[in-house]
């Protein structure tokens, strides 16, 4: 028997926490709170993040456009536009702002473009085209619970561990700190959906695996720094 949505949404929540992927516990995010990591590590990572991250303002639009729920829309124009100028936060374009982040970190504009993508990052990049392309927008949409839905769990160590350790200036941190408050709304707009729309036995059998899935990609794409 399908369980009311709120309750539903709820467990999502904590099966992210729970589970050996959140990136809360990757290796990553502590080796950074930790100051463990390598330039050359950090600098790999962001080379493959960007792989996904010029995706992001595409992936977004597609999520907008194909949405029909009004008020959802409403708040999905809002992340789109935050994504392109940073205007609802006032800070810059989540492009711009990892662009800040990688070249603190020794990545140059051209060397994040001409990356070669290793097999995690081209296979978030596909996956995340492919669920918005197959599966109805308000399944697609519940992956980001355990995407920018994470976000709140683990910012903050990584502003505070690239600043002590690495030294790393405000504006270099900004990609995080901004994340940091802006997810928490945008992964409550998921939660709000997830609760209005998954409500039903199948449906949130093909949620429960969506976000699991996006779980394991966005873990794999954290541990490319394994490979500088």
């Amino acid at each position: 028997m399908a369980l009311a949505g709120e309750a539903f949404a709820q467990g999502l929540r904590q099966m992210i926490k729970d589970s050996e992927y959140a990136l809360q516990k990757s290796p990553y995010v502590r080796g950074v709170a930790a100051g463990t990591l390598t330039r050359a590590q950090l600098k790999g990572w962001a080379l493959q993040d960007y792989v996904y991250r010029r995706h992001v303002p595409q992936l977004a639009a597609t999520r907008f456009t194909k949405c029909t729920d009004p008020k959802i829309r409403e708040e999905l124009f809002e992340t789109l536009i935050e994504e392109g100028t940073g205007s609802v936060t006032g800070s810059a374009g989540h492009i711009q702002l990892f662009l800040d982040l990688a070249g603190e970190l020794g990545a140059s504009r051209e060397e994040l473009e001409a990356a070669e993508p290793l097999p995690e990052a081209e296979a978030h990049v596909y996956w995340a085209e492919l669920i918005l392309h197959t599966r109805p927008w308000f399944v697609a949409l519940s992956a980001q619970l355990a995407g920018e839905g994470q976000v709140p769990d683990y910012a903050q160590l990584l502003v505070d561990g690239l600043r002590k350790h690495y030294g790393l200036s405000d504006r270099g941190v900004r990609f995080w700190s901004v994340h940091l408050e802006a997810d928490k709304e945008h992964g409550g707009t998921v939660e709000r959906m997830i609760a209005r729309y998954i409500v039903t036995d199948e449906l949130q059998e093909d949620v429960s695996a969506i976000v699991r899935a996006k779980l394991r990609l966005v873990h794999g794409m954290f541990h490319t720094y394994r490979h500088f």
